[in-house]
This record gives structure tokens, sequence and C-alpha cells, in this order.
């Protein structure tokens, strides 16, 4: 898809139509999910991967850490069908921004043009966090090879706000919250408060 310039009108129907999936399908946390997936295959050393929509083809989507997420692509089809000249790797970052501000994070700056890849511009398997490696996996394999300071990790952590922990994958998270602290669609620093890591 090639990008093209995006109209304030067109801006605010597409945050509304988001706003609308968002109190119809509280789906908030899956959407960031899905826009930090599709980002956090990028490369520093080889300028590859990142917010590109590639995410939305075999083999990306099947790869183990996107499990689930097909179901996120196929969410926001039907809002890309009336925003057509918006990119998917557009709708994804934007997706991800409402969704934070919907569920009472911050208000996060947006501009409109990234522009899609093709199928063949998938990335490998293993650009995407681990949960079952060590926190020098996550910066050395993933963070700094996209070059992110520890700062930046710190930051970007702050995603785990918004969600909840399922009790079975939780053992293996350094996030410990109380298990009756589980809301889903509230931004609120209880990651940051529970975190052993």
């Amino acid at each position: 898809t090639t990008t093209m310039p995006v109209s304030a009108e067109r801006r605010a129907e597409l945050r509304n139509a988001l706003k609308a999936m968002y109190l119809e399908t509280p789906c908030n946390p899956i959407m960031v999910r899905l826009a930090w997936h599709d980002a956090g295959t990028y490369c520093d050393a080889t300028k590859t991967g990142g917010a590109n929509a590639s995410i939305r083809f075999n083999p990306e989507n099947g790869h183990g850490a996107n499990a689930g997420l097909k179901w996120a692509v196929e969410k926001l089809e039907p809002i890309h069908a009336q925003f057509p000249e918006i990119s998917y790797a557009d709708l994804y970052q934007f997706a991800s921004v409402i969704a934070i501000a919907e569920a009472g994070g911050p208000k996060i700056p947006f501009r409109f043009g990234r522009p899609d890849v093709p199928a063949e511009k998938c990335t490998p398997d293993g650009r995407l966090p681990d949960a079952n490696k060590t926190g020098e996996h996550l910066r050395n394999d993933i963070f700094h090879r996209m070059g992110l300071t520890d700062q930046d990790i710190v930051a970007l952590s702050g995603a785990h706000a918004l969600g909840r922990c399922h009790k079975v994958k939780s053992s293996r998270s350094a996030f410990k919250p109380p298990l009756s602290s589980l809301v889903g669609n509230i931004f609120d620093t209880g990651y940051l408060l529970h975190y052993d890591g």
C-alpha cells in the first residue's frame, strides 16, 4: 500500500470507528500487542522489520510469539475496508494509540505515513521476546538489536500496564500481580508496582 496524506476529517472518522470497536469489543490489550509485535521485529543493523504490517502475512503471523494475533488482524479488516487509503501499518499502530487512550492511558502523538510491505518482506522467527529466556535476552537479542537503550526498555515495558495476566502464563513472567487485580482494559501502574524482575 502506498501511503497517502490523511485529512483531519478522515483521522477523526478513523478515531471514532476505533472507539466504537473498543466499546463493542473491549479488545484494547490485544491491539496494543498487535502493534508491538509488528513494530518489535525491527533490526537497526539491517533496517528490516518494524511497523510495516508484515504481521498480517504467513509465515510471520504464525510465529510462536504472535499466537492469537490473527484474531486482531481480522478484527481490523472491516475498519481498513472503510479507510482503504490508510495503510495497514498505520492502522495497526493507530489502533494501539487509541486503545491506550480509551483505557485511560496517555494521549500519544501520532503521525501517519507508514508504508505496508509485501509478504516476501516477512521477518524471520525469533525477533520478539521469548518469555522463557532471561533479561539479558531482552536487552541484547531484542531491544539493543532495535537500537534501543535500557531506558527505552523500561518505557516500553509500561505497555504491560494494560491487559491482564493469565494464571497459566504468569508463572513464567516477572510480573506477579495479585490475581484479584487482573482487570483487562484499565491503564494503570500495577505492572510496575508488582514487577519482580
